[in-house]
C-alpha cells in the first residue's frame, strides 16, 4: 500500500510517471519543470499521468483536465498533490 510513503519517493515515482507518459528520461523531468510550458503536458498526457498516478499509489485522482485545473504548476507540486491526496485517503475507512 501507499501509506507513509516519503515525500522524496512519491517525487522520485511521479517524475517517472510523467516521464514514462512523456517518453522522455527521467532526467529530463526535474522537480522544478513547469507542467504545460515546461514539459507540454496537454490533456491527453494529464489524462495519462492521473491513470498512472491511480494505479501506483491506489486513489482516485480528481477529474481535470490539464494541470491548471487543480492549480498544478510544477512537477513538485504534483507531487505534493499526490502525498495531500494520500493523507487524506489514509484518514478514510474504506
Amino acid at each position: 500500500m501507499a501509506d507513509n510513503i516519503p515525500i522524496e519517493e512519491i517525487g522520485r515515482e511521479v517524475r517517472n510517471i510523467i516521464a514514462s507518459a512523456l517518453k522522455r528520461p527521467v532526467d529530463q523531468v526535474p522537480l522544478q519543470a513547469s507542467l504545460e510550458s515546461g514539459l507540454g503536458i496537454d490533456s491527453l498526457a494529464m489524462i495519462e499521468i492521473n491513470i498512472a498516478l491511480e494505479e501506483r499509489f491506489r486513489f482516485a485522482m480528481p477529474d481535470m483536465a490539464s494541470p491548471a485545473d487543480a492549480n498544478l504548476k510544477t512537477v513538485e507540486d504534483l507531487a505534493r498533490f499526490v502525498a495531500a491526496q494520500l493523507t487524506r485517503q489514509k484518514g478514510r475507512v474504506v
